[in-house]
């Protein structure tokens, strides 16, 4: 927080003016160097000799309170869907712990919690500052990522080793998908105190700050009252028009007006291209131009709880990146949220260095989701078109950016890392279907990291008319609908008791009745089948079942196509192969004369051990031995440990695909 040594109008000020602004000024780390006690003169009594001050200070209240409402939105944002109640590390080392008093026992923030968070030797970025002590936030409403209602106590928290801010700051924030809109206010007014010395009160005061993302624009104004102690006596600030600027630039429009009760008054004004590193302050026919710097921070300029290292001079031409705009959601990234980034200036195209843009997993199995991209003024939103995994880091794609002024340049963005409060698992039995079928489907096995129960939600999103059994259920299933001949698009949302939710789909594929066919499914880690899934029909390649007269226990089934895949079946030696369950399989043919025999195996890959099980549906010969009908189901772990791969063989058969 900076309650700023300003650019003076004059030297005649006391040297209790000078000594109680210049004990705060700076913002930056606390001084270890003992402060002297100021020499106790009379105060000026008149604007006319405190325009400057006035002026400073009233920028820096407006600046410092901004700051506090950021450090609340950066607090609650970044906490808000997990458990509250938690100790860390601040970035300079110090370190701080936060308490949850959940009134409502749901174990996250919401309406009627309170949540404290106690600092030591803590630097916060949103304060630009040392902290310790401790500030607590009463959560009258909250919805995550999209506004709250909160009062701010931070009378307990020195910033600097000497700044007290005593008093409560009312915060209603509302996000809408381009533009916010923060109010602050004083309803039991603040005292800024400086080494317990109360130098101003602030009553009355009303902030609000608009933001315009797709314009890259904020705006703000101020109305209240500040009781000086050093001017002994009270002014009041009313926004003429509001102060308004490209987010990270000094305004470059907007006056405030500043008086005493009396006729006194003191102008502020922005200036728009030459001097906008200036304000300009006005006193009757007295006029003069003071640092923006010396007054602000950066709360006024920046972008959703965000303050910059650097302000930059108003320029119509400027462009760059100026913020991620959800940036307190990186390190818990919902599964389909959206990365979205502020520039300066509207943009006119985006483009990734290489290929499509994608969200791309950091480690194994290295998964790869193509993104979409929304171009809307100066916001870009880059959407997952598939829900990445949970519980894992993705990269975004760098990208060359231009903007409607034609300038350019490469933008790289922070990886994220996606939430785990729900870990999706979702299965069906197969990933095909056909008449008749009832396909089944589970998500039971989802993991849970919240503190409540989850709810399901199954839903189509193909238009064939699935009917699901029951739809609000962790499993489900549904009859094939008879019209149906094409891919059907399933997904099921599964929502926390807070509100978090995630969606999962999964396609099942359409084959004719009574084909032949070949289909694997092969999860991350199976050899064989490569983490794929397949299916195999008459249409790209050619069949061949092989058995032996000589060796009934013994039946093949071959698919050539680019690649050859071979599925070899056994029941004991002394036994005929037929319908029937063969538990305990073992790769054939090593496999002992007593037990089942098993080998599934293609595009050159096969185990040197496995473990499985096959189940005969069905198996008829015709009157030359050749197989006439088949159907199995098959399962196997390559050498006995890797992830299971399941398969079926259907042969004109009418034996269901699920069941």
């Amino acid at each position: 927080m900076k309650y700023p040594s300003v650019n003076y109008k004059t030297p005649l000020l006391s040297l209790l003016t000078v000594s109680l602004i210049s004990a705060c000024g700076g913002g930056g780390g606390g001084s270890t160097d003992p402060v002297t006690p100021p020499v106790q003169v009379t105060p000026p009594v008149s604007l006319a000799d405190y325009a400057g001050e006035a002026s400073g200070i009233s920028l820096s209240s407006v600046d410092s309170l901004l700051q506090l409402s950021f450090l609340a939105h950066n607090t609650l944002f970044t906490t808000a869907h997990i458990n509250a109640n938690r100790k860390g590390s601040c970035i300079n080392g110090g370190i701080y712990e936060q308490t949850l008093t959940d009134n409502d026992d749901n174990s996250v923030i919401s309406a009627g919690d309170q949540v404290t968070v106690t600092y030591r030797e803590c630097y916060l970025d949103s304060l630009n500052g040392s902290t310790d002590g401790s500030v607590r936030y009463s959560v009258t409403a909250f919805n995550e990522q999209s506004d709250y209602d909160i009062t701010i106590d931070a009378s307990s928290l020195t910033v600097d080793d000497n700044v007290n801010l005593v008093g409560s700051l009312h915060v209603d924030y509302q996000r809408e998908e381009t533009q916010s809109v923060m109010t602050l206010s004083t309803p039991t007014g603040i005292d800024v105190d400086i080494n317990g010395e109360t130098i101003i009160s602030l009553s009355n005061l009303q902030i609000v700050k608009r933001e315009e993302f797709s314009e890259a624009q904020y705006s703000v104004s101020v109305d209240g009252d500040i009781r000086d102690e050093a001017l002994n006596g009270t002014y009041s600030l009313s926004q003429v028009t509001p102060f308004s600027g490209y987010f990270d630039e000094f305004p470059n429009e907007g006056e405030l007006t500043i008086s005493t009760g009396g006729t006194e008054s003191v102008t502020i004004e922005a200036n728009f291209v030459e001097n906008s590193p200036l304000f300009d302050v006005k006193y009757k026919d007295d006029f003069f131009s003071m640092y923006w710097n010396d007054a602000i921070e950066g709360a006024i300029t920046g972008i959703n709880g965000q303050i910059t290292q650097y302000i930059a001079e108003f320029r119509s031409d400027n462009f760059t990146s100026v913020s991620v705009l959800n940036q307190n959601t990186l390190s818990n990234f919902g599964l389909k949220d959206s990365y979205q980034l502020v520039f300066s200036r509207p943009v006119e195209s985006i483009v990734a260095d290489y290929g499509e843009m994608s969200f791309q997993s950091e480690s194994w199995p290295y998964d790869e989701v193509t993104a979409s991209v929304e171009i809307n003024g100066a916001l870009v939103t880059i959407t997952p078109e598939e829900s990445l995994m949970a519980d894992s880091f993705y990269g975004l794609s760098s990208f060359l950016v231009t903007s409607t002024n034609q300038q350019s340049f490469n933008m790289y963005v922070p990886s994220v890392q996606t939430r785990d409060d729900i870990i999706p698992v979702v299965t069906s039995q197969t990933h095909l279907y056909r008449f008749n079928d009832t396909p089944r489907l589970s998500a039971e096995d989802t993991g849970n990291n919240t503190n409540g129960e989850l709810t399901y939600q199954w839903q189509e999103l193909s238009d064939s008319g699935v009917v699901f059994e029951t739809p609000n259920a962790a499993s489900t299933t549904f009859t094939v609908p008879e019209t149906a001949d094409s891919e059907l698009t399933i997904e099921v949302v599964i929502t926390s008791e807070y509100g978090y939710s995630v969606n999962e789909k999964m396609v099942l594929e359409y084959v004719d009745p009574f084909g032949t066919i070949l289909s694997f499914d092969s999860p991350e880690g199976d050899f064989v089948g490569g983490g794929e899934q397949r299916l195999f029909t008459e249409n790209e390649g050619v069949f061949t079942f092989i058995s032996h007269e000589d060796a009934p226990h013994y039946l093949s089934v071959d698919y050539q196509t680019d690649d050859w895949w071979t599925l070899d079946l056994a029941a004991p030696t002394d036994e005929v192969l037929g319908v029937g369950v063969y538990e305990g399989a073992t790769r054939w043919p090593f496999q002992s004369p007593t037990g089942p025999g098993l080998d599934f195996s293609g595009a050159s890959r096969g185990c040197n051990r496995l473990s499985g099980r096959f189940e005969i549906l069905e198996l008829s010969y015709d009157e030359s031995g050749n197989v006439e009908s088949l159907a199995v189901d098959f399962e196997q772990n390559c050498e006995e440990t890797m992830p299971t791969l399941k398969g079926l063989v259907r042969h004109n058969s009418s034996v269901p695909l699920n069941q």
